[in-house]
């Protein structure tokens, strides 16, 4: 698992599809989908239930949404730290 794995599932729930989160991130549903699938291979537990034209979140999905929007927020904020402390 790594932070790109936590973006792409990240934008899939947020716009309830794999092709909405390809607009969001600007890359093609194969790639999504294709990380989705190895992030749920890697957990060993499915992540959405996927219909035709949108995914919904299993329990498990939601429990990682929470984790993996901390987890983004928390790498974004020290980013931003490392960039203010080497601007000084």
């Amino acid at each position: 698992m790594d932070l790109k794995d936590l973006r792409y599932f990240v934008a899939a729930y947020e716009a309830k599809s794999f092709k909405g989160a390809t607009d969001a991130l600007g890359t093609v549903t194969s790639n999504v989908s294709m990380r989705i699938r190895g992030l749920e291979e890697f957990l060993g537990v499915p992540l959405f239930v996927r219909a035709r034209r949108c995914v919904v979140p299993t329990a498990q999905g939601e429990l990682l949404y929470g984790h993996a929007k901390n987890v983004i927020a928390k790498v974004e904020e020290t980013e931003r730290a490392v960039r203010m402390q080497s601007a000084a």
